[in-house]
């Protein structure tokens, strides 16, 4: 972010044109509404102003075509669109990394071996003090979608959050029971 800051800042100071002062009055202008958009869209300050900073590299990039009647438009549209991006590709991260209950490897606990009994409670303990220590909203989140196989835009209703959150939690989840332990495998 501090590269993205320093890199407006040189392209500021090197405005010289009508276009380049035009580019400098556009940021000044949609800076703050932009940082608060997509603060809503992210619910990420640091996201946001990352997102910021992209879109204006990319209108400073372009030049000032005479052909954008309303940068005001074009920003937000072109912030809207870098929001689904994020979202697609987090989607498509949470996806190769999602584990179904079944999935879950624990010993047989019907066979009667004293070890296998005792590694099945151990792992099972695991994954209840490893969800016990995640945020409840997380926690909420996967146990809806892996235990109770609920959709996620269902969740994302339920909770008040947008599915791409919901993708978060679930993820976040995932990557908690496989850092304590938990074997999960990868469809």
């Amino acid at each position: 972010m501090a590269v993205a800051v320093d890199r407006m800042r040189e392209l500021q100071h090197s405005a010289g044109g009508v276009a380049n002062q035009r580019m400098a009055d556009v940021f000044r202008g949609l800076q703050a509404p932009l940082r608060a958009f997509l603060v809503q869209q992210c619910r990420s300050r640091d996201d946001a102003e990352d997102l910021v900073q992209e879109i204006f590299l990319r209108l400073w990039r372009k030049g000032a075509p005479l052909e954008i009647r309303s940068f005001k438009a074009f920003a937000f549209k072109m912030a809207w669109n870098l929001v689904k991006d994020r979202s697609r590709r987090a989607h498509t991260r949470m996806i190769s990394s999602t584990v179904r209950p079944e999935e879950l490897q624990f010993s047989d606990m019907g066979e009667g071996e004293p070890s296998g009994m005792v590694e099945s409670i151990q792992m099972l303990g695991l994954v209840a003090e490893t969800l016990a220590k995640l945020r409840p909203s997380t926690r909420e989140a996967f146990l809806l979608y892996r235990m109770e196989e609920s959709p996620r835009t269902e969740i994302a209703a339920q909770m008040g959050i947008s599915v791409s959150m919901v993708e978060k939690h679930v993820s976040q989840a995932t990557a908690a029971l496989r850092n304590a332990g938990v074997q999960c495998p990868v469809r």
